[in-house]
């Protein structure tokens, strides 16, 4: 860092000693009054922006005077506008008033001068009275000669013979056709009366032939319901007798089943005696073998050992026969290797007879293993067939305890059935018992009823018979009358008046005749 800044100084040495040169300073590039200058621009700046806010301010004061100015104007021509339209409506408003009110004063003097019009004078109601007067004596006039018309036609009603014959003749036509229709109407409510009775009878007769044909239907129906109890009684004796025989058959079967346990069981006892003998023989069998078969090799090592000391013996008294004059030391080495033998020869006796033990332990393992298993396999099987047994025991058991809740269940029905059979039997008989009484009392109110009718008609007819006989008696005296009034109406010169329902009678006569 040293090494690469380098100071600059003015001064610079000379040759010779204190003698040094300053260099001058170099001129600068902005003038003296910069400062001053700079000042003045920035003064200046600073007025030309106040002067440009100024104006800016005085742009904004005129616009918005401009707006407000503009607004205002606006506003009030509205103002005046609506004023105008206003002022316009209030004087068409005015104008229609006035036109309102002149019409109204006009209407108001057509009315005064149409009711000052209407007011009669005297003359007028004189003259009206005049004419009302006039009217009423005209009418009075017309009703008058009317009447004078009507009376003069009945006076010569009254005075013309060939009319009055013709009315008493349509008169006496009239009489002799209402009488005829009289009897022939009563001709018909006699048949009417007849027809009747003979219904009541046939109704009678129908339902008494109706009454003993259903008392019949009834009693087939008791007799053929009775049968069908009677056969229903029959099928429970009989499915109960067939449910006893299935009981009997299931405690037979039952019994059975009973003496095969037994006879299994005692087949068991005779096998597992069978085997454990088996196994007896089997076991003395092996103990036999291994004790022959221990026997033969004792008696094999015996004999191997003494043909062993046999040839030993040969063979030394071969040496001692050839060699006398042998070597105590060749002797007593024969010795010792004789007696190494004969160690050997009880040590492989002794390992012979370890090897027979354990083979005789082997056989007694294996033995006792196969013995275990058949046992345990015939305890399996055991328990499998005591299982079956008692599944099947306890399924026959519960066969039988469920046939038995069936033939409860089966006899409780049927005593059920018979109970509801006695019950709907005697309420049959009860039913049908207050059916015959009430049958009984039908009939007997029937009876009472067509007597009452019987006794009516009777009543009816003497009561009829008598109304024909008044009203033949009272046609008599009419007619007797009637020619009385004839005789007297032909005899005045002047006939009484008619009465109005007669005469309306005669006209209707009249207006058929013609």
């Amino acid at each position: 860092m040293l090494a690469d800044y380098t100071r600059r100084y003015r001064e610079y040495t000379g040759p010779t000693p204190h003698s040094v040169a300053i260099k001058a300073k170099p001129t600068r590039r902005r003038p003296a009054e910069h400062l001053i200058l700079e000042r003045r621009r920035k003064e200046a700046l600073v007025e030309e922006a106040r002067e440009e806010t100024k104006f800016m301010k005085q742009c904004d004061l005129k616009s918005s005077w401009v707006k407000t100015t503009n607004k205002r104007i606006e506003r009030n021509t509205l103002k005046r506008r609506v004023q105008q339209e206003l002022l316009k409506e209030t004087f068409a408003l005015e104008d229609r008033r006035e036109m309102l009110r002149e019409m109204l004063l006009e209407e108001e003097h057509g009315y005064i001068e149409e009711m000052e019009s209407m007011q009669e004078t005297t003359l007028e109601r004189q003259a009206k009275m005049r004419e009302r007067a006039k009217y009423l004596k005209e009418k009075r006039e017309h009703e008058r000669q009317e009447f004078v018309a009507e009376k003069l036609d009945q006076r010569w009603r009254d005075q013309c013979e060939e009319l009055r014959s013709i009315q008493s003749k349509r008169n006496q036509d009239q009489v002799c056709h209402e009488r005829n229709e009289q009897m022939l109407l009563k001709q018909e409510e006699k048949n009417r009366q007849e027809e009747v009775e003979k219904m009541y009878a046939d109704l009678w007769a129908t339902d008494r032939i109706a009454k003993s044909e259903r008392e019949e239907q009834e009693e087939k129906n008791l007799i053929e319901r009775n049968r069908e109890c009677l056969k229903v009684l029959q099928l429970q004796i009989t499915s109960n007798t067939q449910k006893v025989e299935e009981e009997k058959k299931l405690k037979d079967l039952e019994a059975e089943w009973l003496k095969e346990e037994t006879r299994m069981r005692k087949e068991e006892e005779e096998w597992m005696k069978k085997e454990k003998l088996k196994r007896q023989e089997h076991a003395k069998r092996v103990r036999d073998a291994s004790v022959k078969l221990k026997q033969k090799k004792q008696e094999k090592e015996r004999n191997e050992e003494l043909a062993l000391e046999h040839q030993l013996l040969q063979k030394l008294l071969e040496d001692t026969r050839n060699q006398e004059k042998a070597d105590v030391q060749r002797k007593s080495d024969l010795r010792e290797e004789n007696l190494r033998f004969m160690a050997y020869v009880s040590q492989n006796r002794k390992d012979e007879q370890e090897k027979e033990k354990k083979l005789e332990e082997l056989i007694h393992e294996e033995v006792e293993v196969k013995w275990q298993k058949d046992l345990a396999k015939y305890r399996l099987e055991r328990e499998a067939r005591k299982k079956l047994l008692q599944t099947v025991l306890d399924t026959r058991r519960e066969q039988i305890g469920e046939k038995n809740e069936q033939n409860e269940q089966l006899r409780q029905e049927a005593e059920r059935e018979r109970h509801d059979l006695l019950k709907v039997m005697g309420e049959h008989k009860r039913m049908a018992q207050e059916s015959s009484d009430k049958l009984k009392q039908r009939n007997l109110s029937y009876q009472r009823d067509l007597e009452m009718q019987i006794g009516y008609e009777k009543t009816m007819k003497a009561r009829e018979k008598e109304e024909e006989l008044d009203d033949y008696l009272a046609g008599k005296e009419a007619e007797k009358q009637y020619q009385r009034k004839l005789q007297a109406a032909v005899a005045r010169p002047h006939s009484e008046k008619l009465h109005p329902s007669r005469r309306r009678t005669m006209e209707r006569h009249g207006g058929s005749a013609r």
